[in-house]
């Protein structure tokens, strides 16, 4: 991807293409994201073919504890002697337990748990849970940690500094395919959440976009498309309240709805902001 900057396909879900993990190499490397335990021994045959010793992994950071992130880290710190976990205070604990993490996840996919594979417990003396604005030096990397809400509220970016690199986890979005998709799962979406995180990371103005779902994308724009896309994905959702009316209506316009990757996300992200708009209702705002 750059210097020193690799993506790992984590074949997430049995397909290229669709989850990554990033890897920062050097005599002391790091992973960004760790998949899902599934893709452990191949994000482990990925070091070995760069020639990154198992030892020399010090850190992995997860953007939040969603399986497809975070499931694999339990397995990858049984490999990876050195290696801590850095994730936000709030999602600590979930990797420390996973039982409500795992329980959360089954209920939100339904028949499609058994490809997220296994959560195992993480000791709590592996998690290093990060401080926004934490900075971390990884040889000749330096990342920033930066607190990330919208998509969860245990969502953390990484900014690469001195390459311009942000790993965007799913703040962002997914971008599969050359096309942004949203990503509002449930249960925690929330719009101004996601609105004010976007604008937070468009002022660190960073020279690339590195998508966990999926691959790199030059340049900073990709964040106020994303911005437009969350707004017109709120209005489109509230307005035709049900899946089967909103996969109707992208597929009139064009979107990849046949394709079993895109659909089942779409279905989830319909799911979660018609919880986010239940909770604005019985709000009042």
């Amino acid at each position: 991807m750059a210097e020193g900057v690799y993506l790992l396909d984590a074949w997430q879900f049995g397909r290229p293409g669709t989850g990554g993990v990033y890897l920062l190499s050097g005599a002391e490397a790091a992973l960004v994201e760790s998949g899902t335990s599934l893709a452990a021994p191949r994000i482990l045959a990925g070091l070995e073919e760069v020639g990154i010793p198992r030892e020399a992994v010090h850190w992995i950071f997860v953007t939040h504890v969603h399986l497809d992130h975070a499931g694999g880290a339990g397995a990858l710190v049984q490999e990876l002697p050195r290696a801590r976990v850095v994730v936000h205070p709030r999602g600590a604990k979930h990797l420390a337990d996973p039982t409500k993490l795992v329980a959360s996840v089954k209920q939100a996919v339904g028949n499609r748990f058994p490809l997220y594979g296994e959560a195992i417990p993480i000791p709590t003396g592996r998690l290093h849970p990060a401080r926004d604005g934490e900075r971390f030096t990884v040889g000749a990397h330096s990342l920033r940690a930066v607190f990330s809400p919208g998509h969860a509220p245990h969502h953390l970016c990484f900014f690469e500094e001195v390459k311009g690199l942000l790993f965007t986890g799913d703040a962002a979005g997914l971008y599969l395919g050359d096309r942004l998709i949203p990503a509002t799962p449930p249960p925690s979406f929330d719009l101004e959440l996601s609105l004010a995180t976007l604008a937070r990371l468009s002022a660190l103005s960073p020279k690339a976009l590195c998508y966990t779902h999926f691959g790199l994308r030059p340049g900073g724009e990709g964040l106020a498309e994303y911005g437009k896309l969350l707004r017109w994905w709120v209005q489109l959702v509230e307005e035709r309240r049900t899946e089967e009316a909103v996969l109707a209506e992208l597929a009139r316009q064009g979107w990849p709805v046949e394709d079993e990757r895109v659909r089942e996300d779409l279905l989830m992200s319909v799911r979660g902001v018609l919880m986010y708009l239940d909770r604005r209702e019985a709000e009042g705002t």
